[in-house]
């Protein structure tokens, strides 16, 4: 008789049973590991948030106040290019408090750089490449535009510093990179929990001229730790600094429309955003609820420069600021154009909320569900009995906690 001849191996349903395992098994391990990266770069965020407030409070301390949201140079002629309008961020201040002296050195002297070929303040945008340009009358040299000390109004992508992406002022989780911002952040000043007059603060440029015009406005709104173009201190947080917000986490613009950080426009002030403080809530998308419904009367921006977080050196509300009127993650709703304000609140790409750093420095994670009142109208300048300005905040814990000296009782552990 002839032996068999044993072949050994695996049959063709034991190895579909062995890939099928394999696929369980990585679809198990996949989840996990998104999740273990996400809570580094979440650690990280973190980090690079206790490194700002660190560094403001450093500010704090040698020179005995806040450093100012809303500040710079400024001449009655305006010139975009030759004054920053007074624009610039607390970002900037801090630069040499978090580890980032040259770009101080280089935002602070005066600097030769490419020229700008289109300055549209209004929009954000000049020379889209940051390119100089060549003089064939000079033997095809390239000719060289002086920047002044404090540099020029924060949206000029010719002055390189503008340009610049600060690693401290990103959160890892964000993916947001690249043109048609300038250098983005992920974080930004506690403006408190009003609206009325935050676009332009204290000094106001108005009959072709500075002033302090703001003065009222701001003793009625300005009820954050931070008050564009004014200078605050701790010693102005009587509610306490443990109590008190000074930052917040902004997730950047993606160019997709979503509504924590396209703003719908044009939604006008009384009657508006101002006496409705959800009166965007209509134009959502019923079937995407994080992203603007185009085909409602929504009204968003045309100019993609003007995206949440886009210019870090920038004390626009859009850029660099936040009001606790609505909680984490929800819509921005402008009474105006995009240089105005409305609802502007916390967001991130963290799941369920989002990092805030106390006036004491502590960083604290707030979720989306934090407790925020039923009001729809927020105090201002001529507002009466609870709207009136001095009164406790309406907008429940998360108001309380944005204001600086309103007396209110914080009850809850965040």
């Amino acid at each position: 008789m002839k032996r068999s001849q044993y072949r050994s191996g695996f049959t063709l349903l034991e190895l579909l049973v062995v890939v099928g395992i394999i696929g369980v098994l990585i679809g198990l391990l996949l989840p996990a590991v998104q999740a273990a990266r996400e809570a580094a770069r979440r650690m990280s965020c973190s980090n690079n948030f206790r490194q700002i407030a660190l560094g403001v409070s450093q500010y704090h301390d040698a020179f005995k106040h806040l450093p100012p949201h809303g500040t710079g140079t400024f001449s009655n002629a305006n010139d975009p290019t030759n004054t920053n309008q007074f624009r610039l961020s607390y970002l900037v201040s801090i630069t040499p408090f978090v580890g980032e002296v040259p770009v101080w050195e280089a935002i602070s002297e005066k600097r030769f750089g490419s020229p700008p070929s289109d300055v549209n303040e209004q929009e954000g945008f000049d020379d889209m490449m940051g390119m100089g340009y060549v003089d064939m009358e000079m033997g095809g040299e390239e000719v060289m535009h002086p920047y002044p000390a404090m540099g020029p109004v924060p949206s000029m992508r010719s002055y390189e510093p503008w340009m610049h992406e600060v690693p401290v002022f990103r959160c890892p989780s964000d993916p947001g990179v690249g043109l048609p911002a300038l250098g983005r952040t992920n974080y930004a000043a506690c403006l408190g929990d009003a609206i009325e007059g935050l676009h332009e603060g204290l000094w106001r440029y108005e009959a072709n001229q500075w002033a302090p015009s703001g003065r009222d406005q701001m003793r009625a709104t300005g009820r954050g730790m931070f008050v564009p173009r004014m200078v605050t201190t701790f010693d102005d947080v009587t509610d306490g600094l443990a109590t008190t917000i000074m930052l917040g986490e902004i997730a950047t613009d993606l160019g997709d429309k979503d509504i924590r950080t396209t703003p719908s426009l044009q939604n006008g002030w009384a009657g508006g955003v101002l006496d409705n403080v959800q009166i965007c809530r209509d134009q959502i998308d019923r079937t995407r609820p994080m992203f603007w419904d185009v085909a409602s009367t929504v009204q968003l921006t045309a100019n993609p420069a003007q995206g949440r977080g886009y210019r870090w050196a920038d004390a626009t509300a859009l850029m660099t600021g936040f009001n606790t009127v609505l909680p984490p993650n929800r819509e921005l709703c402008f009474g105006g154009d995009e240089t105005t304000i409305g609802t502007l609140t916390l967001s991130s790409r963290h799941q369920g909320g989002a990092h805030i750093a106390m006036g004491d420095g502590s960083i604290r994670f707030i979720t989306d569900s934090i407790e925020c009142g039923n009001q729809s109208r927020t105090v201002q300048l001529n507002g009466k009995a609870e709207l009136a300005p001095g009164s406790p905040s309406v907008f429940g814990l998360w108001g309380a906690l944005g204001t600086r000296n309103q007396s209110e009782l914080i009850g809850e552990e965040l």
